[in-house]
This record gives structure tokens, C-alpha cells and sequence, in this order.
């Protein structure tokens, strides 16, 4: 670990105070970058018929039910509400992976003391910040974390910070993951699937990428999870995550 010395925790407030973190909390409003905007009904007055294939006279509207998954935490994260979608940012209060771990507790509020870096995290379990998840939506590295990319800061008393995807129905998933270095703490890492780990990383500065093909069931949960090897100061982590429906060409 590095040097401890005079070190204060740099993550998505970075520049204000303990007592200044979150004076700032907005409620879920409107977010532009949220991608779960609503198509605009269609309309029309079609016949029955046409909602049959012309060739082979199927429902149609049974297979529109069928939609492949192309899932990216990154371009996915919204602030307008958690759960978001398939996704729900929180955490846990030691290794996801233990059977010590303790409940998954999600995140329901909304820091916005850092201007283009607005994230979620638990008011009435925070320090300096954290545990948090976040994304930096400026046009500038912040603490190590790059444009657009997602990031999560570890707690302080040793939460894990983590991001989960609920499989909305049964099938094989391609699973792409990759830790980035991030800011100057050293962090450890997780893919667990139900509470068993898929993938595990004794430190996420290896910047590794790990593909594997996933059977799940449906309501079956993925976790991502950052931890701070026991110091959580300079601990934003960016997670590189993508989840496909396996054999669809995205």
C-alpha cells in the first residue's frame, strides 16, 4: 500500500470537507443521460393481420417479446433512479463472497456537491463520500477516472462498493469485465454470480479483462465489487462492464 501519510480521500467530491461532503443532495430528477427513455407510441389502426408474419403467419408480437440484452454499466448509469433498469448500485459490508457479508444494501441518494460527476450513495452510512458509484460525465480525468468511463470508491470500514445486474430472464450471457487501475489506492476486485465468485482480482492495477459466457436464470443477480484492502484513501476504481445475450452480434 502507499504511503499513508497526509493522504485525504479523493474520490467523486473531491475538494470539500467531511462536513461539506453532501450538503449539496439533490432528489432523483430528470437525467438526460438515462437510457430508459420511452419510444413514441406508433399509433395507427393496423388489422389483426398484420401483426402476423406474411410468410409464415407467426405472432409477430411474440417475437418482438423476445429482446436480445446488450447491457453496459457505463452507458447504462443514470442517476434518475436505483434500481435503474437491470442495474442497482449499493453495497455490502465485507467480501461479497463470504457468507459474512451481510445484506446488499442499495444506495438512495444522490451527491452532487462535484459538478459532472453526480453518484449514489447511502446517507446514513458515509464517509468522505463513500462507499459510492459513480460516473464522470465531464470532459476531463477526475481522480484518475477517465470521460465516460463508471466508477466505484470503496467504504471506509471495509464495504465492499457494488454493482449489480439482474438477469430479466433465463438464457447465456456474455460477460465482458475489466478493473482500470483508477486512482493511486490499491483496490482488490469481484464478478460473483449468486454469492459465488466468478472472477477474483488480489488487485485491480493488472487492468486484466475477463470474458466468459454465463448460464443464469431469470432474477439471477451478477455483482461487481471493489474493495480497499484496508485503506480506502485514493480508491476510485473504474469498471469496464458489458453483458450480452451470448451468440448476439452486437
Amino acid at each position: 500500500m502507499k504511503d499513508g501519510r497526509h493522504r485525504f480521500v479523493r474520490l467523486v467530491c473531491i475538494g470539500f470537507t467531511s462536513s461539506a461532503l453532501f450538503s449539496t443532495i439533490i432528489a432523483c430528477v430528470d437525467d438526460p443521460l438515462s437510457p430508459s427513455a420511452t419510444l413514441p407510441d406508433a399509433g395507427g389502426s393496423a388489422s389483426p393481420d398484420a401483426a402476423k408474419d406474411s410468410t409464415t403467419g407467426r405472432d409477430a408480437s411474440a417475437d418482438a417479446a423476445v429482446v436480445a440484452v446488450d447491457a453496459d454499466v457505463s452507458t447504462d448509469f443514470s442517476t434518475l433512479a436505483n434500481p435503474n433498469g437491470a442495474w442497482t448500485y449499493g453495497y455490502s459490508r465485507s467480501d461479497p463472497t463470504g457468507g459474512d457479508a451481510g445484506a446488499f444494501v442499495v444506495y438512495t441518494a444522490v451527491s452532487a456537491a462535484t459538478p459532472d460527476i453526480a453518484g449514489w450513495y447511502d446517507p446514513a452510512n458515509v464517509n468522505l463520500g463513500a462507499p459510492a458509484a459513480w460516473r464522470n460525465t465531464s470532459a476531463v480525468i477526475n481522480t484518475s477516472v477517465a470521460p465516460g468511463e463508471f466508477a466505484m470508491h470503496p467504504g471506509m470500514a471495509g464495504e465492499y462498493a457494488i454493482v449489480r445486474w439482474t438477469a430479466p430472464a433465463a438464457g447465456s450471457y456474455a460477460v465482458t469485465l475489466q478493473f482500470k487501475t483508477g486512482d493511486t489506492g490499491d483496490t482488490n476486485g469481484f464478478l460473483v454470480h449468486n454469492g459465488v465468485a466468478l472472477v477474483t482480482e488480489a488487485t485491480t492495477s493488472t487492468e486484466a479483462v475477463h470474458e466468459l459466457e454465463v448460464a443464469l436464470a431469470a432474477g439471477d443477480h451478477l455483482d461487481v465489487a471493489v474493495g480497499s484492502k484496508g485503506d480506502f484513501s485514493y480508491d476510485s476504481t473504474p469498471v469496464h462492464l458489458t453483458i450480452r445475450s451470448a451468440g448476439s452480434d452486437h
